[in-house]
């Protein structure tokens, strides 16, 4: 991981029979290595503010692969780590810096992984956040989405993803409201969950949604989407991972949903419109739809049956 770096050493203990297998078992080769990588990342944390913005700009990824191949000098590589953050919208944070603007009782460091930052930040999955100034970080190298999983923690401060698990971001007043409305909302959840078992693990309500209708989310320890992709494009197989579907309570589609689910509405319809919610979710992410033609034919004859 740190192949940007050219030079020759000039050492006097190796052993005088050598070749390419007993220099890669060589003890002294071993000892050269370690103070070479040591060297070179003290050198890094040292170079100024500017020239570290340069150099991060074209080698940042190819740094974060260290996290994954080198587990002896985590630390010091999470030190050097710059990310793009909610804080602003113009400078990179440091992971020391984030932890220092924790808002009082924050336990987690929140990220965000995705294509590129304007997806991110039109996510659904940051509404809550944003909502209440949480720092989030935005991630957006193919390798992120792999060493934070690695990682699972800096400064004894976990690593959690926006986009997976439940989110814990509620007063306690707030927690009872959101339990009187699962139980409100129980009846739809266990039918929307059967009408779209063939694409999602599970339906249930949102406590990070505030504007959007639904998003969609992984569980704690799913793989994510993108993920998935990076594999299969490496020619790996792995199982379809199925994502759940959460709703906003507040949003005045779901609670009509809702009442015309009470009220015994016609069921065709009524799951045509639970696949348009969750097709909905899908694209607000960035997502792709399992069958665009389908999503596109059912939307099209709900807005003429609107004229």
């Amino acid at each position: 991981y740190l192949r940007f770096v050219k030079g020759v050493v000039d050492a006097h203990d190796l052993s005088l029979n050598i070749s390419r297998e007993i220099l890669q078992q060589d003890r002294q080769i071993r000892a050269v290595r370690r103070r070479l990588v040591k060297k070179v990342l003290a050198t890094l944390k040292e170079l100024s503010a500017e020239s570290y913005r340069t150099f991060w700009s074209e080698f940042g990824a190819v740094v974060k692969e260290g996290l994954l191949e080198d587990p002896d000098n985590t630390e010091a590589l999470l030190d050097l780590v710059r990310a793009a953050s909610t804080h602003d919208p113009a400078e990179l944070t440091t992971l020391r810096d984030y932890v220092e603007r924790m808002k009082d009782g924050q336990t987690e460091i929140y990220y965000a992984t995705g294509e590129n930052r304007a997806t991110i930040e039109n996510s659904p999955h940051l509404e809550a956040f944003r909502a209440k100034a949480y720092e989030v970080l935005i991630l957006t190298d193919p390798v992120d989405e792999v060493w934070v999983e690695r990682v699972g923690a800096y400064d004894g401060k976990p690593l959690r993803s926006v986009a997976k698990g439940q989110v814990d971001l509620e007063t306690d007043e707030e927690k009872e409201q959101a339990e009187a409305e699962r139980q409100e909302y129980a009846d739809l959840l266990t039918w929307m969950t059967g009408a779209l078992a063939d694409s999602v693990k599970e339906v249930r309500l949102s406590t990070r949604l505030t504007t959007s209708p639904a998003c969609v989310v992984g569980d704690a320890h799913d793989m994510t989407p993108t993920l998935e992709k990076m594999y299969r494009a490496m020619g790996q197989e792995v199982p379809r991972v199925k994502r759940i579907l959460e709703l906003n309570p507040a949003h005045p589609l779901v609670t009509g949903l809702r009442k015309a689910h009470e009220q015994g509405a016609d069921n065709t319809a009524l799951a045509e419109t639970a696949e348009l919610l969750h097709g909905m979710a899908l694209l607000a992410e960035g997502g792709e739809l399992a069958d665009p033609a389908r999503f596109t034919r059912i939307l099209a004859d709900r807005l003429a049956r609107s004229l």
